[in-house]
Parts: C-alpha cells; structure tokens; sequence
C-alpha cells in the first residue's frame, strides 16, 4: 500500500453539541471534575485483506495484485488487476520468526535522500508464530526491526506507526489478513498539545513562549494523566479530553470529546483500506475520500483508490469554539496574536 495510515481518522460525519449527552459517557456538571468512562468498547478489531503473489522458489511477495481502480472517462471504479502496483518485498523465516522488507536494499547518491531511504525504506519487521508452515499460518506483528544486511535489533512499542495496538496477519496462498485490534497496555500516552488546541479548537492564535510562560505561572494548568484522558484548566475553567478508538468492520475509529460545564463536542474519525465489497458498492465521494481534495486534477485522475479517510473537523472545531466561558475568552485575548 502506498499509504501509511497512521493515527487519528474516523466513522461518522456528525459532531455532538450538547448541554446533556448522555452518549458521550461524560456526566458533567459546572465546578465538577469530569470523570473518564470506565467501560470502554474497543471492538474486536479491523481486518484487511491484502492480493497477494508469492513466488516460493525466490521469497518475494508481490503485494496488491488487485486494486479498486477509478476511471475517470466513465467516472467508475472497477476491482481489477493492476500490475504496475506491485513493488516486491522479501519474507525471510528463521525458526519462528518472519522478518519482512523491501527485495532490495534502495541506494541514492544524495546523502539526505538515504537518511530518509534508510529510515522509512530500508529496514525489515519481525513477526513472530508458532503456527506456520513455510510462510503459511498466522504471525503476531511486533514492534521490532533491523536494517538491511544488519543484525542488530531495535524494538519499540510502535507498529505501524501506532502505539497502542496489536496486529496479527494471517498469510494464505493469495492473501495476507491483517487484523488489528486496540491494545491499551501498547499505548504511548502523549501529552495534549495546548497551543494546537488554543488554536484549533479555540481560535486563539498564542506563540509558544508565552504558552510555556503561563504554564509555568499556572494560568494554564495541566492535570495528570489518565488512561485515554487528560484534563487541562485555563484560569478558573476546566476542560477534558478523552479518547475512545474502536476497531470493528467498518475500520479504525476514533472518538475523541472535548467538554467543559456540562457541554461536549465530539470528533469522529474514522480510516481503513478499500477492499473488493467497498469498491463496488460505495460512493465516489467515500472512495476519493483519501486524495488530496484540494488538488482537483490528482483526486480525480485515473488509478487506484487505496484508503479511506473520513472525519468532521469542522464541525467539531465549530462546536468547540463555543466552549470557553467569556472570562477564559478575556483571558485568552491578551496574548493572542490575532
């Protein structure tokens, strides 16, 4: 796949604005401490399936050997063939283990381009069974890799790009199955960014040193951490923010509110991969979702649609604009730039 999908996109174009939501698993009320929900459905995890051609006699795997194509002179998609895709990895098995990577190692006479060739290109993953036969059979996905031609491992909690997650894939004659289910015991749990969501969510534009200032004189405090939720105060208001991905069918789903005095506002987003049903049975508008809307020539020139990627930031940036309270708007327009 051409695309890494990394973290936060979404399922449905909707955005929860209200004094009383009982859905959102938020029960606040003004001068309380908002608690986080304790139970959470993670789902049982996003499965996708990825065409595949394995030539046994030289280890390389041909990966999307089918693809939902767009033609742009009927305005249709097709799940067809699509050769010119294809890029060959390697899967070399020691024992149980399985460690996948690019046919070759890729050289550029630029010593920036290889730093960034050697870093994102140039390394294999480690996976890991006790089931298999030859490829064949399920393998758990691990954080682990190596660069080309070395021995030396590195491991971390990031698969894919993303912590807090698991991933099996399950590798047949024509197909990898690769599921990936939430793990909370993988998560990095960063911090919020509070310039991003001044900005972004409250449309107060503060430099970062005068953020960093009014932490450290606590006119911005920032509460400590809890699993999938974090809370901040500016001046006398409390906010929080708390997140609830769930992998299902319908793919990789985030829902992240933002609620302070009894009100919340809520981001959905949702991402996964174009497979054969989607292909056929979807609008245009869902299978573009993915390509750059705001080149018009590229979103709708002819090839394949790998991904999809849908989300309601406007609206949810819309809602939280309406969150803070006249004093925290007076507080903040001090130091805002605009």
């Amino acid at each position: 796949m051409k695309k890494a999908y990394a973290v936060l996109f979404g399922m449905f174009m909707f955005v929860a604005c209200s004094d009383d939501n009982p859905t959102s698993g938020l029960n606040n009320t003004q001068n309380t401490n908002p608690s986080a929900q304790t139970n959470v459905d993670f789902g049982e995890g996003y499965t996708y399936v990825i065409p595949i051609k394995y030539d046994e006699t030289t280890g390389r795997v041909y990966q999307g050997t089918y693809v939902c194509n767009y033609h742009p002179d009927t305005k249709t998609f097709a799940w067809e063939e699509y050769p010119e895709s294809l890029d060959p990895g390697s899967y070399k098995i020691v024992g149980d283990s399985l460690w996948m990577g690019p046919a070759e190692k890729q050289v550029s006479d630029n010593p920036d381009e290889q730093e960034f060739l050697d870093l994102y290109r140039n390394y294999e993953t480690l996976s890991l069974s006790n089931d298999h036969n030859d490829i064949y059979g399920t393998w758990k996905v691990t954080g682990c890799k190596r660069q080309l031609g070395e021995t030396d491992i590195k491991c971390s909690k990031f698969i894919g790009g993303m912590s807090g997650i698991a991933r099996t894939m399950k590798i047949t004659k024509d197909s990898v199955y690769i599921t990936t289910t939430v793990d909370t015991d993988n998560l990095e749990q960063n911090d919020i960014n509070i310039g991003a969501i001044l900005d972004r969510n409250f449309g107060y534009d503060i430099g970062d040193a005068i953020i960093k200032q009014l932490l450290v004189e606590k006119t911005i405090t920032k509460e400590p951490k809890e699993l999938l939720k974090q809370s901040f105060s500016i001046g006398n208001q409390l906010f929080e923010v708390v997140s609830a991905p769930k992998f299902d069918a319908s793919g990789m789903n985030y829902i992240t509110t933002m609620s302070s005095n009894g009100k919340t506002c809520t981001n959905t987003q949702r991402l996964g991969f174009i497979n054969e049903k989607l292909c056929k049975e979807e609008s245009a508008e869902f299978l573009l979702s993915d390509r750059d809307k705001s080149e018009e020539q590229f979103y709708y020139e002819e090839g394949p649609v790998e991904g999809f990627r849908i989300d309601n930031n406007n609206e949810f940036y819309e809602c939280t604009k309406g969150l803070p309270t006249e004093e925290t708007k007076q507080l903040l327009s001090q130091y805002a730039k605009n």
